[in-house]
């Protein structure tokens, strides 16, 4: 018997998804320290080992359905997957776990999810009627409240709350030393962190990214490090911005654990990101950003805390991204003290979450 199934994109070596998946087992177990735990993922054998759960593989129907007659609670996310901008197919995958779990009797909670953009108008419908089928949504931004309205999903309870990695811990400074040892970065330099994906537009905001990086350097002698949080795809785009620069940034060429990823982050003094937990991870350690917009939910996020953006990466331009950076890097002392005094009531929203959960199953 399982207390809880977790249902996300997990198992794709991504450490976004990761972090959250680490978050909700931490969580759950401090709220609840014998809940039995099963998670859907693509490469289950490596999620058990690494989590200390137990775990499925997300397209096996025939397992995922076996596991659910001896589950309680099944919890979709977190994490921006009601959505159809991956693809249609993606989206349906998440509303037939949802379905098939309530209509075998499970209690049904969207855990700190990112909703939308649901575009397609059969995809809205279907994703209206599902959704409203569940017993409780937690939601990581007010954004997603708003596209939950537009859908007429109100029969749930629903509560904004946020996103789960928030709450999680870096590893100690120790550690993180030897990463930089092994990455042959240097403890003295003053450095800033550019999280940076592949997306529509690449080619034309890509060499900007890049002039941004080179300017940091002359202006404020201030290197680059740039921190892949999707691999291999994200090292690529490193290596590839990397080479259209006139300076030489760091880049972190080995995936990390999560408590590793965020020590890392730690030790910046301002991150440029389009990956949406780079700018988690930054936020919830007090460190400044500024947003690269290629999804909503960035944008949301950023709201959400009251971060700033350059703006949608397809109309990056580079005299515009240079004043915000001018504007954050002479602020960052500010900004730092702004982002500690509010993580404690981000992070307690964080752990709400859990605690939605736990009470739910013990209704």
């Amino acid at each position: 018997m399982y207390d809880v199934m977790i249902s996300g994109y997990y198992g794709f070596r991504n450490s976004g998804d990761d972090a959250i998946l680490l978050a909700i087992i931490n969580n759950l177990r401090n709220i609840k320290s014998d809940i039995r735990i099963v998670v859907l993922s693509k490469t289950p054998k490596i999620t058990a080992k690494n989590y200390g759960v137990d775990s499925i593989d997300r397209f096996n129907l025939f397992e995922v359905v076996k596991a659910m007659k001896k589950t309680r609670l099944f919890l979709n996310g977190g994490g921006n997957l009601i959505q159809d901008v991956t693809s249609t197919r993606s989206l349906v995958y998440y509303l037939t776990t949802i379905y098939l779990a309530k209509h075998m009797g499970l209690k049904v909670m969207l855990y700190a999810n990112g909703i939308g953009p649901v575009t397609r108008h059969f995809n809205r419908y279907l994703t209206s009627k599902i959704i409203n089928l569940v017993d409780v949504i937690t939601l990581r931004e007010e954004a997603s409240l708003l596209e939950l309205e537009a859908l007429n999903v109100n029969n749930p309870e629903i509560t904004v709350t946020a996103d789960p990695a928030l709450g999680l811990v870096p590893a100690d400074p120790q550690e993180i030393q030897q990463v930089f040892i092994n990455e042959e970065i240097p403890s003295d330099h003053t450095l800033a962190g550019f999280s940076i994906r592949k997306w529509a537009g690449y080619e034309r905001y890509s060499p900007i990214i890049a002039q941004a990086a080179d300017y940091i350097e002359e202006k404020y002698n201030v290197k680059s490090v740039f921190v892949p949080l999707h691999f291999p795809s994200d090292l690529s785009v490193a290596e590839d911005i990397a080479s259209k620069m006139k300076h030489t940034p760091f880049i972190i060429r080995n995936m990390y654990d999560i408590d590793k990823t965020l020590g890392i982050i730690k030790k910046l003094d301002m991150v440029l990101g389009m990956r949406l937990h780079a700018l988690i991870y930054a936020v919830s350690l007090s460190v400044p950003v500024i947003g690269l917009i290629y999804d909503p939910k960035v944008q949301g996020f950023l709201e959400y805390v009251g971060q700033p953006s350059a703006g949608n990466v397809a109309n990056l331009e580079f005299e515009n991204l240079k004043q915000l950076i001018d504007k954050v890097w002479n602020n960052r002392e500010t900004i730092s003290r702004q982002l500690e005094e509010n993580n404690n009531l981000l992070k307690r929203k964080a752990y709400e979450n859990a605690e939605i959960a736990v009470r739910l199953l013990q209704e």
